[in-house]
């Protein structure tokens, strides 16, 4: 996660997960390869909704990523065995297809922010978010993906054989459906460039300017400041400095507005305090203490009210209290804590006494929120835009109807990628405390969904102003599926598993790259993979117009 010429402001990677039996546990076994691909710039707009009524527009970067997972079927069953003592064994991560598990792990560095979102792409460019979250100051959080492979086309085909032409033509567009909603997406957002774009700043102010940045994402996310009170107003042709020292005092007077209305909170907390309890107030004062004596002086306990503050003289002599105490028959206690004033507990109110009327709570004034400059869908996605634009739903498809017909596709299963339910978060609030780990369930998820929300309304200007400085990556999943296990489909079928791979990763190589195999091989690596992997990919015509042409990808 950088831009370029920066410091990187953090990491985003997709381990395996594996079990380890031998310590009962589930660790990871190192980032998984992928077959990518860089969309050619510039790329169209996209687009995410925030609510019902705001669409947030986005361009940035465009990476799509095509993961080819493998499993072999069970070996035969052994004859049971005793398990050694207090041994337990693992869950496996595994999903009922049996395709493994994935660990998505995202960790920003120290003075570092970046917000993460996921979901999965949508139609006519759009990205239909599930999930989101912001990153900062070495916050760590590990989400664990789940692959569900669908029946490979060959399957889909011989299954659906024998139904009528009305039901094969719904069980096509349910599968359709089903590839349509298998493409997952990542996106990263930068909030630095997002801030200094919103604020009116110029390029790289915020780079360095540490404290005042974390101040601003406070504003935006724990109060929800109006961006126009922290926006520049002033002439444009003023200095990188002035500007960002315009913004600096937007920034200290909104903090003042904050303190004042929370210390008016207090102070208003107190006055109702000291009239629900009017007459504890009399006798915290003879003690010299006015704020806090209601609290912790109570009737009917001698000792609490012998007793004096350490470092606060008496404000009457000694004598004086000593007979104000005799005249005082004690409480009991439980008569005081319910609310009772017995005689002996004080002194009544004179007649035609009047008390301080209680004084209202000084919230601050409701703040408005941001305008309502609301853009219509059409604003993001045009005709033209989407015509130019690669349509990412339709990977899976075309991948389907190219092994419908190639040799070895039979093996090969689409495979959704769904987000589990609990993920893992580590974060560390101060440099020398200590890191916290924490389990986010789904009302925890809701939590920091809504955060990141609230974050990405205020950035965008409720969808006014387009999203520049960030990422895309689109995740293309499928499962080559081997009937046996690792020994039978070595000894028994007499099938070498490294070939038939190569292939399946060739055929989605050529789907990803939208290229001809000759392209996508390096020269060392065409002739033995045209004699034993994929022949009939790779015929004379294809790797001699694929020599040295593996730089002019897209």
């Amino acid at each position: 996660v950088r831009r370029p010429d920066h410091y990187p402001e953090g990491t985003l990677t997709i381990e395996h997960l594996s079990p380890d039996r031998s310590r009962g546990a589930i660790h990871t076994s190192g980032a998984i390869h992928t077959i990518c691909r860089r969309v050619a710039e510039p790329v169209a707009p996209m687009s995410f909704a925030l609510d019902a009524a705001t669409r947030v527009s986005f361009t940035g970067e465009r990476f799509v990523h095509a993961y080819l997972a493998h499993q072999f079927g069970d070996p035969p069953s052994p004859p049971p065995s005793p398990p050694p003592p207090n041994w337990r064994s693992p869950p496996a991560p595994c999903t009922s297809s049996g395709a493994s598990v994935l660990m998505l792990g995202a960790r920003a560095r120290q003075f570092s922010s970046f917000m993460l979102l996921l979901g999965r792409m949508g139609p006519a460019g759009t990205f239909e978010q599930k999930h989101a979250l912001i990153l900062q100051n070495k916050d760590a959080v590990d989400i664990p993906l789940m692959l569900e492979a669908l029946p490979s086309a060959t399957e889909f085909r011989d299954a659906i054989s024998s139904l009528s032409p009305e039901q094969q033509r719904f069980a096509k567009a349910y599968r359709a459906m089903q590839l349509e909603g298998s493409v997952f997406g990542i996106l990263v957002i930068q909030l630095k460039p997002q801030l200094e774009a919103l604020l009116k700043l110029p390029h790289d102010a915020l780079t360095k300017e540490i404290a005042l940045t974390q101040q601003l994402l406070d504003l935006f996310i724990q109060y929800q400041i109006p961006s126009d009170l922290l926006t520049y107003a002033g002439p444009a042709a003023a200095s990188p400095e002035e500007k960002l020292e315009a913004v600096r005092g937007h920034v200290a007077a909104i903090y003042k507005m904050v303190e004042a209305a929370k210390e008016g909170e207090l102070h208003a907390a107190r006055q109702e305090a000291m009239m629900e309890q009017p007459f504890h107030q009399e006798y915290a004062e003879s003690f010299g203490d006015t704020s806090a004596g209601f609290s912790l002086f109570q009737c009917g306990d001698a000792s609490a009210r012998s007793a004096s503050p350490p470092d606060s003289p008496p404000r009457r002599n000694a004598r004086s209290i000593q007979r104000r105490r005799a005249a005082m028959p004690a409480m009991p206690v439980a008569a005081c804590a319910a609310g009772a004033a017995p005689p002996g507990c004080g002194p009544p109110p004179p007649p035609g006494a009047s008390f301080p009327a209680p004084t209202a709570k000084a919230t601050p004034a409701p703040i408005a929120g941001p305008a309502e400059a609301k853009a219509n869908d059409d604003d993001f996605d045009t005709a033209d835009d989407v015509a130019s634009e690669l349509d990412y739903t339709k990977i899976p498809s075309t991948l389907d109807a190219k092994l419908l017909t190639a040799e070895g596709g039979a093996a090969i299963r689409p495979t959704t990628i769904k987000v589990g339910e609990t993920w893992t978060k580590r974060s560390q609030k101060a440099l020398l405390g200590k890191p916290k780990e924490e389990a986010l369930h789904t009302e925890e998820q809701q939590r920091e969904k809504q955060a990141a929300f609230d974050l990405l309304d205020a950035l965008s200007c409720s969808g006014a102003l387009p999203i520049a400085c960030c990422s895309l990556h689109v995740v293309v999943a499928a499962t080559h599926a081997f009937d046996q296990s690792l020994l039978d489909t070595v000894i028994q079928q007499n099938v070498n598993p490294i070939e038939k791979l190569e292939r399946s990763s060739l055929l989605v190589a050529t789907t990803i790259h939208d290229a001809p195999a000759g392209r996508l091989l390096r020269d060392e690596m065409r002739e033995r993979v045209a004699r034993f992997a994929a022949p009939e990919l790779l015929g004379g015509d294809a790797a001699a117009a694929g020599e040295g042409a593996v730089a002019d990808l897209p």
